[in-house]
């Protein structure tokens, strides 16, 4: 039988005295979220902790009715308390949630240093993920940069301004936003488009065809440079061949010569519209994406000022070959999709995160090339004479392609020692890419799934502020009546640790032994 004596005035569960007449010992019934725990005083007093060594806090949670202290906290996590003042050593299950296991131990008094070093990288992670995750968050709504309308009080021109800068930077600020966002995508890659087909001569047009002088009075020349042109052509035709003077005289389809204007217009106006209602003229010509259109625009202008000059200089291949290199720009417009596309953002904040794994990789696959082009080299030379591998410089560039995978199969060893170093070089690649990818992949995948749920969390607050959508929320009360600001704060909370604890399973499958590390 068990009866209830006093210790030091308060309530102790005692247990009935042994046959030989020896004293058992005192224990605590401790009822945590409805689960049962027994223990012994001696083992919980004189240790660390704000509420279990001490009796004065205990005997706040006493129930008399039922002879136990109850605390309405995680009954597993606090099986984990529980052993630590068993055994003196902090262990947490791997499957629970870091915030949560963070809650517990302050509401039990329990410093989180006191976890074990094969629990705490596990339980360490999720601030470092945390606070990697606030800084994506800043980075998704941050805008290039920081605008100077400060106070409540503007004039109308600042809130004009302020307006079409939002709209301008900021897709889905508004319909026309997303409109004009749409019209700038589009002329993006046709722009491209046009770059990529004036390298191919199907898309040119040569004298003889109609095309030909029409494109050429598209450019504003006159009869008589005409004139010019054409003597010059047929005495090109003379001295070099029909073939040769007409491939020398192609220029553009004006068809697409039409479209590249219309994209520089649009270009042209874009840029000076945000220089306009920029807020901060300095940033705004150091802004990435301002340079790339500087880039971009800058090419078309200079020919088409080349050609009013002197329009037979279109022909010339000195000057148009250096503009035709500063076309490139037009590819990088390309990233322009940044700020539509969020998925665009993930990949570039994922790399940039990942600059140190990059670096590792890039540093691993380095020093394996050095070493495996010099074993190569001299491998399959030995005894060798039909070796493809003339020297290392050559011999570098088939360990670069091995390494990689690729495996062009321009040279290939010829010799019984070749063969092995081409394997061991194979081997190594693979081992070197399944070491560092992981990491980058995982960096991803929580970038990229922390966008979703921030995604999803906006669109809950959306339908609780409509009071007709609410009802169809089955995860809040309808009764619900809180700030926008808490809402948002509790479900991306929530999010996280699901994220958070996702992140942590996807860890324990990687290839690497120890969870992945944000730098």
């Amino acid at each position: 039988m068990s009866a209830v004596m006093l210790l030091n005035g308060d309530p102790v569960h005692h247990l009935a005295t042994a046959r030989n007449g020896e004293r058992s010992t005192e224990t605590l019934r401790l009822n945590v979220g409805g689960v049962i725990h027994e223990v012994r005083w001696d083992t919980l007093k004189g240790k660390h902790g704000s509420i279990l060594p001490h009796l004065d806090e205990l005997k706040k949670h006493y129930r008399a009715e039922k002879d136990d202290y109850f605390f309405d906290r995680h009954p597993g996590i606090f099986e984990s308390v529980l052993n630590y003042y068993r055994t003196g050593g902090l262990h947490v299950p791997i499957t629970a949630c870091g915030p949560a296991v963070k809650a517990e131990l302050e509401f039990w008094g329990i410093s989180e240093f006191e976890m074990e070093d094969c629990c705490w990288t596990t339980y360490s992670s999720y601030q470092e993920r945390k606070e990697s995750l606030a800084k994506f968050d800043s980075f998704l709504g941050k805008s290039p940069y920081k605008s100077r309308y400060r106070g409540d009080r503007v004039t109308t021109w600042q809130s004009a301004r302020r307006r079409v800068w939002t709209d301008l930077e900021n897709p889905g600020s508004s319909l026309f936003a997303k409109i004009y966002a749409s019209i700038s995508l589009l002329l993006v890659l046709m722009s491209i488009m046009v770059f990529v087909l004036d390298s191919h001569p199907f898309f040119h047009v040569s004298p003889g065809d109609p095309a030909w002088a029409f494109t050429l009075s598209f450019f504003g020349v006159g009869a008589e440079s005409f004139h010019d042109i054409t003597a010059h052509f047929e005495k090109s035709v003379n001295e070099s061949g029909a073939e040769s003077a007409k491939e020398h005289y192609e220029i553009l389809h004006p068809a697409l010569l039409l479209v590249d204007f219309t994209c520089a217009s649009f270009f042209t106006f874009d840029l000076i519209m945000r220089f306009i209602f920029s807020p901060n003229k300095l940033h705004f010509f150091v802004y990435p994406l301002t340079i790339i259109d500087l880039l971009a625009i800058v090419p078309f202008y200079a020919e088409l000022a080349i050609i009013n000059s002197n329009p037979e200089a279109i022909f010339g291949k000195t000057v148009f070959d250096f503009i035709n290199i500063l076309k490139i720009a037009r590819v990088f417009r390309i990233f322009r999709l940044t700020k539509s596309y969020t998925g665009m953002k993930v990949i570039l904040y994922s790399l940039k995160e990942s600059l140190a794994e990059i670096t590792l990789t890039l540093i691993i696959l380095l020093i394996t090339m050095l070493i495996c082009s010099t074993l190569m080299f001299y491998a399959d030379n030995y005894n060798n004479e039909k070796s493809d591998f003339k020297n290392i410089p050559l011999t570098l560039w088939w360990s670069i392609v091995t390494l990689t995978t690729v495996g062009y199969g321009e040279f290939v060893p010829s010799s019984g020692l070749g063969y092995i170093v081409g394997a061991i070089s194979a081997f190594f690649g693979v081992l070197c890419l399944a070491l560092t990818v992981p990491i980058i992949v995982n960096n991803f995948m929580l970038y990229y799934s922390h966008s979703r749920t921030t995604l999803k969390a906006e669109r809950k607050v959306d339908l609780i502020e409509n009071k007709d959508a609410a009802e169809d929320l089955d995860s809040i009360d309808e009764t619900t009546n809180v700030p926008r600001q808490q809402v948002v704060s509790s479900i991306r909370l929530r999010d996280f640790e699901e994220t958070a604890n996702h992140a942590a399973h996807s860890d324990q499958h990687s290839f690497m032994s120890h969870p992945t590390t944000l730098y």
